[in-house]
């Protein structure tokens, strides 16, 4: 009985290793196609004259501050305590104003993140779409993805990014 299951034990594990043998694995490095892809860099264009708008709205702002704080300063001492009390409420109002402009454009889930998220999106999915059908094509089993750094050595042959590099510039619109 112990021969028996012995056996089956070293079959299963013959069988799994010539398995193992036959597995087909690559890897891609996505922030290399995402920087070199053209239409990255014409998302990023776009957003990037998105940002320059919403800097020069923030600067128009400060501007305004520093002149509120300006006039307050040269006036300061002719105001009447309500006068400086209203100045004073004037300058706060625009600087929490502004602070609020800053976290609506640039903040966590800002209109710059929505913005790139919206211009990246489609780019990512092709991609994806991408990997997936050169993955089949050529019977890998796992693909993985250099740029999350979680491959510490590979073999050049097992990279793939120059194959998905051309098939992105052939689907290129």
């Amino acid at each position: 009985m112990k021969k028996t299951v012995l056996t089956i034990l070293f079959v299963v594990m013959l069988a799994s290793i010539s398995l193992a043998e036959t597995e087909k694995i690559a890897y891609v490095d996505t922030d290399r196609i995402m920087m070199s892809s053209p239409e990255t860099q014409e998302a990023q264009t776009i957003l990037m004259g998105e940002r320059k708008k919403w800097e020069k709205e923030i600067g128009d702002m400060d501007a305004e501050i520093d002149r509120l704080y300006a006039d307050y300063e040269s006036k300061k001492m002719i105001l009447t305590e309500s006068g400086k009390k209203e100045a004073e409420a004037k300058i706060r109002a625009m600087t929490e104003s502004r602070q609020a402009k800053v976290q609506e454009l640039f903040g966590e889930n800002g209109k710059f993140v929505q913005k790139k998220n919206e211009l990246l999106a489609p780019i990512l999915n092709k991609l994806k779409t991408i990997i997936e059908k050169i993955s089949v094509e050529n019977n890998y089993s796992y693909v993985f993805d250099a740029s999350a750094g979680s491959i510490l050595y590979a073999k050049p042959n097992f990279d793939i990014t120059d194959m998905i590099l051309e098939e992105m510039e052939k689907t290129a619109e």
